[in-house]
């Protein structure tokens, strides 16, 4: 703002009180992430809800062709996919986020994710589209089965579970420890 504009500014009440407004009204608004000129998003279906992640983390998007299931693997893995010679763990979000656990249906998909520990796949029951629009986040709804989930980082304008993915493939409870399951 130069000199001029800030005396104008200071002369016109009805402008200040304009802008003020403005201020206020943009102030109240509980955002909580902002990506400057969009980030596109890949937005998925699971179960009933709606949710989205940053496309840059997705390798690729396929159906779901075949899968191997794992003998006493735990509920939120799938089980393992082959994605172009490389056999990757198929992770299902569902009994991380407390929903309905059911075997996939025909017609899923899977989003393969580059991570910084290596890669690894998620289950979505469809594709719905991907957007580009600048990203605004709003707290997601807390409840108890979301309260400790710290890979969700908020709720979009679409009303998309928008996910970390560096978040998700670092939680804790991903991590096997293969001698407390045998």
């Amino acid at each position: 703002m130069n000199t001029n504009d800030l005396r104008t500014f200071q002369s016109q009440p009805e402008l200040r009180a304009i802008l003020e407004a403005r201020a206020r009204a943009l102030a109240a608004h509980d955002v909580i992430d902002t990506a400057i000129g969009g980030e596109v998003m890949i937005r998925f279906r699971l179960g009933d809800g709606q949710y989205a992640l940053p496309a840059r983390y997705a390798r690729e998007v396929q159906p779901l062709r075949a899968y191997t299931p794992l003998f006493r693997a735990p509920p939120f893995i799938v089980g393992l996919v082959n994605i172009h010679g490389r056999l990757l763990t198929c992770l299902d979000l569902r009994p991380l986020l407390d929903l309905p656990v059911d075997p996939p249906a025909p017609g899923s998909f899977l989003i393969v994710l580059q991570g910084t520990g290596g890669d690894a796949v998620l289950l979505a029951d469809s594709i719905l589209d991907m957007t580009s629009d600048a990203l605004e986040l709003s707290p997601a709804p807390v409840t108890t089965a979301n309260a400790a989930i710290s890979w969700i980082r908020g709720v979009d304008r679409d009303l998309s579970i928008v996910i970390d993915p560096v978040a998700l493939l670092a939680d804790p409870r991903l991590i096997v420890d293969h001698q407390a399951v045998a």
